[in-house]
This record gives C-alpha cells, structure tokens and sequence, in this order.
C-alpha cells in the first residue's frame, strides 16, 4: 500500500489541507461578517463553482484516462492557489470568478487524485488506504482550521488569503517535483483511444455507466448524504461563531476534523475486514442521530459542538467506503468515469444543500436540519437495496 505515489500524493493533500482551510472554513462567517450579507448569499456563491466543479469532475475522468492523473491533479490544484483572492477581494463579481476557477480546478484534481489512489494500491487494501487518503487532506484541514482562526483574530481575512496565494505556489511545484511522471502506454495513441477521447464518446460512456443499476443506486446515495451535508457545513460554523468567536469556531473546525480522521480510518480498516456493505448502512444511522441532534441543541453550544463533531465524522466516514464500491462497478478503463461520475452526484447534492440551507436558515434556524434529516432517510433507502444487489464480501 506504501507505495511512492500513494506517500507523496498523500502528503500533498496534507499540505493543502493546512494552507486552504481558512479560506473554505470561514467563508461563510466572512460573508456574514465583513460583506455584511446573508448566510443564504455565501451558499449562493459557493454553490455555481461546486456545480461548475461536479460536470468538470467528469471532464477530468476523461483527462485521467487518457492524458494521464499527474496533469490532471496537477492542473486541479492550480485552483488552491487563487481561491485565496476570496479573501482580498471585495467585489461579488470576483469572488465568483475566484470561486467559480477553483470549482473546475476542484473537479480535475477529484478526478486526478482518486484515480491516482485507485491504482496505487492493492484492491484488499483500499478501504485503509481511502481513509488515509481523505485524513491526510483532513488532519491538513484540522490543523489549517485551528492556525486560520488564530491567523484571522491577530491579524485579519486579508492576511490569511495572501498567505493562502504564497504557500500554496510553493505546494504546486513540490507536486510537480514529487509526483512520479506516467509512461504513456502505446495502445493509447491506437485510434480507439482517440475515439475515446472525443467529447461525444466520452458523454456517451458516461451514459452507458448511469444506466447500470449499481452505478445509479451509488449515485443516489452520494447525492442524499452529500445534500444533508452542504446543510451542516454550511450552517455549522456559523451557528458556532454566533454562540462563541472565531478563534473557537476554528477549534471546533479541528476538532471536528480530527474525530473524521479517527472514524474514517476505522471504517476503511473495517470495510477492509468485513466489506462495504454494513459499514455504509450503520453509518447512515449515525449521520441521523448527529443531524438530529444538531436540530435540537441550536442554542447549546456544547450539545451544538458535540452534534457538530459527529456529523463531521459520520460524514466522513461514509465517503471512505465510496472509492471501494467504485473499483467494484468499474472496469479498470473506467476508473477515472466512476471517479468523475460519482462526484458530479456529490457536487449536486452538496450544491442544493447549500443553496436550500442557506434559503431555510432565514425562515428558522432548524429547518435545515430536518431537510437534511429527511435526505439521509432517503439515502438510507437507496443503501439497503444496494446491500441487497451486491456480494455478501464487498
């Protein structure tokens, strides 16, 4: 599983978890707070570039299957450089554009870096290695979260987004340095390949995947539990930063993290044991308890913190078995269509998540939660019945 590839991608994501999460995490307090607009018009302009991300996720499976993943990740983690700006500007109409950049950039570098983890690890051992993959990011995120909130109270947002466009330049190119170039295989320049890399096969392949039962059914799921989670993610921060301060916002940011590190692991250590298949339907209980009871502790900061944290890790969690049942779905042409095709689900549910979340919290504050609620029961639904159309050991 240790494989150079695998350390050094997995370091990068470390790396860029640190530098980026200020930017991502105190967005909507930044919105709220120094735009002087409301929480609805944070999920707005995050929503058009995850939108923008989720059909670029797809473009970027095509580019990973036949351009090779280094250019792809490489050309995606372009978009972590700029998407400081957000933070220096003041105008709506570039911060749009900032986001909106790093929205394509997001979809290749998905595509790139799952891709790069499918094939770099034994099958047996891909449950462990998602978490580890997705925990380097988080841990990353964890300690990025703590450092912003410090970062934002001494000094300002200004500070912390040019910090984010200088250290995330040197970031780019010790990827290009660190990861391994890809010997191009001669049967990829066969005139098949070029049909393949036409736009219009592409779309068509990605058809043909949709309509496989399992590969909708996963999609299904990943567009519920994604949606419940554009609403927490949005509204958690903010809640916390009105009951305490930034700087504790950004603790709980750590926090929170840190436990996602922790369940996921042990997910994919499970999931490696047992198979997919009663990891995912225990975990989407899980995400209901903690959505529920962030719907009912809204004014407690302590139940809120606690809610919060495991909502966080269930989440988590759950994305750890999704790379799994992907390998599982797809052929080993396809890997980079399944990548693409299942985080345009996710870019779809966590875009309408924010967009409803944000258009609910003005209505009352716990509307959110219960819609958020209702979608991972649905998800639930879709999960039982793909347990039931899929192997016993996967």
């Amino acid at each position: 599983m240790w494989t150079r590839k695998f350390v050094f991608l997995c370091l990068l994501l470390f790396l860029t978890g640190i530098v980026v999460a200020p930017i991502q995490f105190f967005f909507p307090i930044y919105v709220e707070e120094k735009l002087g607009k409301m929480v609805w018009h944070a999920a707005v302009l995050r929503a058009i570039p995850i939108a923008i991300g989720g059909l670029f996720a797809l473009v970027g499976g095509g580019l990973c299957d036949r351009f090779g993943k280094k250019m792809t990740f490489l050309l995606g983690m372009t978009g972590s450089i700029i998407v400081g700006g957000v933070f220096v500007v003041k105008l709506d109409i570039i911060i749009l554009c900032i986001l909106c950049y790093q929205g394509v950039a997001l979809g290749l570098r998905t595509a790139g870096g799952q891709s790069y983890l499918i094939q770099s690890v034994d099958p047996k051992a891909l449950g462990l290695a998602t978490a580890i993959y997705f925990q380097s990011r988080n841990i990353g995120e964890a300690i990025g979260n703590a450092v912003g909130g410090e970062l934002i109270t001494r000094f300002d947002y200004g500070f912390v987004g040019y910090t984010t466009i200088v250290t995330m330049s040197v970031v780019m190119f010790m990827a290009i340095w660190m990861l391994p170039a890809e010997t191009k295989k001669k049967e990829l320049v066969s005139s098949q390949s070029e049909a393949k890399g036409n736009m219009i096969v592409m779309l068509a392949h990605y058809q043909q995947m949709i309509r496989r039962p399992n590969i909708l059914i996963l999609c299904c799921i990943r567009f519920f539990t994604t949606f419940s989670w554009g609403n927490v993610s949005l509204m958690m921060p903010v809640l916390i930063n009105r009951n305490t301060n930034v700087r504790l916002t950004g603790y709980y940011g750590t926090v929170s993290l840190l436990f996602s590190g922790f369940s996921s692991v042990l997910t994919g250590w499970i999931c490696d044991k047992i198979g997919s298949r009663i990891p995912a339907i225990y975990i989407h209980f899980l995400i209901l308890l903690s959505i529920l009871g962030i719907a009912s502790s809204v004014n407690s900061t302590w139940l809120l913190f606690v809610s919060g944290v495991l909502a966080t890790g269930t989440a988590w969690a759950l994305s750890t078995t999704m790379p799994r049942f992907i390998n599982e779905f797809s052929s080993s042409e396809e890997k980079g269509r399944g990548v693409g095709i299942t985080h345009l689900a996710w870019s779809a549910g966590f875009m309408s998540g924010q967009l409803v979340g944000g258009a609910l919290e003005s209505v009352n504050i716990t509307l959110p939660f219960i819609v958020a609620a209702i979608a991972v029961m649905i998800s639930t639904v879709f999960a039982f019945v793909l347990m039931n159309r899929i192997p016993v050991s996967s």
